[in-house]
């Protein structure tokens, strides 16, 4: 029944761009205002579309909930705006890095935390780790001495949120300190990168956070929003979620990408660090340092899981994964179990609202191979056939500031605008609003 309704959806590109959901005049510095830029992230969204969603349809104490909790912007500006709120993330760097974000800390406590870094760090009390091989990959001997130093000396920290605040900022430094091209978001060496002192870029980016940390601190202790909760989960969305049926007043979301288990290889440094110490990193210590492989296979969409069988809900996808079957099957199960993996989710979204609930899915059409991937019709499609009614669709343009719009045709990797053989990609992303029916 409802494919039939969606069929007048098709075409997302012939929606004209809502500038209202745009924010072309928001800055850098807007967007990555507060906690939003202690720890680099693939695909953001901007805080600023969050915003809007929960203005528009919640009230101070209702429940926010995203399913796919990244780097936790749903749960910072659900907190902001006194919304209770829940995150889920496959990926424990994710919830590391939005347990920090959500949590404000008193600024004397990190004051205090910050000279027992400092102490110990002169000290110079090494624990020494058994790394993953993997880690010489990636780092040159002296900066993994000076790295094991810093991190020895941020588990002396006796502050637990503290410890943790501090935890995040050594992984957002990881790239900065390894061979890992700056640029590339996928596992790749630039061998003529000059790796800068590890402790000067950490204790840089610390100043940094801890100033956001006392402005966020501020606002949430003026608001009277300190306390407000905000709890985020290590969890399979395509799972049971740790919610009562039809508790949730809105969903706000943006699905992985496609052979999305490229979010485990950009995380990887952090992961096979953390889990090389299975003193302070118990629980990951045999799943991310010596089953990397095995961990990628539990992300969305991933090429590692088994081909499954089951109806798409969206006769769009159908026809995407007939075209790239002709190009490449492999790549063909791999989007057709992300779309498997995305029926479920929608489903577990269906369930968890109240009914009058809405959701705002925040989704971008890409290629692969040459073939167009309608990400955001066959969500639509699926999400109608789930049972949701349509709100709205919105189309919004992504402004060049926040992100590189350019791929080199023949690399694939980002590039500039004097680059002949430039694409342009993430031009337009869509906002899916739509609602659960009243009884």
């Amino acid at each position: 029944m409802a494919i039939v309704d969606a069929q007048q959806i098709f075409d997302f590109s012939s929606l004209r761009v809502d500038d209202g959901w745009s924010f072309r005049n928001e800055s850098r510095a807007e967007t990555t205002a507060l906690t939003h830029s202690y720890h680099r992230y693939p695909a953001k969204f901007i805080p600023q579309i969050v915003d809007k969603l929960i203005q528009e349809y919640t009230s101070r104490g209702d429940l926010v909930v995203d399913p796919f909790g990244g780097c936790g912007t749903t749960l910072v500006e659900s907190k902001l705006n006194g919304r209770i709120s829940i995150g889920f993330d496959i990926n424990p760097i994710a919830k590391l890095i939005t347990q920090t974000k959500i949590t404000p800390i008193p600024p004397d406590i990190l004051c205090k935390s910050h000279e027992q870094f400092l102490f110990a760090y002169k000290n110079a009390r090494v624990h020494k780790i058994n790394h993953h091989p993997r880690i010489g990959y990636w780092f040159e001997e002296s900066v993994i001495e000076e790295l094991d130093r810093i991190y020895s000396a941020i588990n002396a920290i006796s502050n637990l949120v503290s410890r943790r605040f501090y935890l995040c900022a050594f992984s957002h430094n990881l790239k900065n300190s390894s061979r890992w091209l700056m640029k590339s978001i996928k596992p790749t060496i630039d061998k003529k990168k000059v790796v800068n002192d590890p402790f000067v870029t950490i204790n840089r980016h610390l100043t940094q956070m801890s100033k956001k940390n006392s402005q966020f601190y501020e606002i949430l202790e003026s608001s009277g929003d300190l306390q407000t909760v905000s709890k985020v989960y290590q969890l399979d969305s395509t799972k049971k979620w740790p919610i009562q049926k039809g508790e949730i007043d809105l969903i706000i979301t943006s699905p992985p990408y496609v052979t999305s288990y490229e979010y485990a290889d950009l995380h990887q440094l952090s992961l096979l660090w953390f889990g090389s110490d299975p003193k302070q990193f118990k629980r990951w210590h045999n799943k991310f340092s010596k089953e990397f492989v095995d961990f990628r296979r539990e992300f969305i969409g991933t090429s590692s899981k088994m081909k499954r069988r089951g109806n798409l809900n969206s006769d769009v996808a159908d026809d995407i994964i007939m075209d790239l079957i002709k190009v490449s099957k492999p790549l063909a199960e791999d989007v057709a179990n992300y779309y498997i993996d995305m029926k479920k989710v929608f489903a577990r979204m269906y369930e968890g609202l109240k009914p009058g609930g809405v959701t705002g899915v925040i989704i971008g059409n890409t290629t692969l191979k040459g073939v167009e991937i309608k990400n955001a019709e066959v969500a639509a499609q699926q999400m109608l056939a789930a049972g949701f009614e349509k709100v709205d669709f919105i189309k919004r343009e992504l402004s060049s500031k926040m992100i590189t719009p350019w791929r080199d045709a023949n690399t694939g990797k980002f590039t500039g605008l004097n680059n002949p053989a430039r694409y342009r990609v993430y031009e337009y992303e869509y906002v899916i609003v739509m609602r659960k029916p009243t009884l």
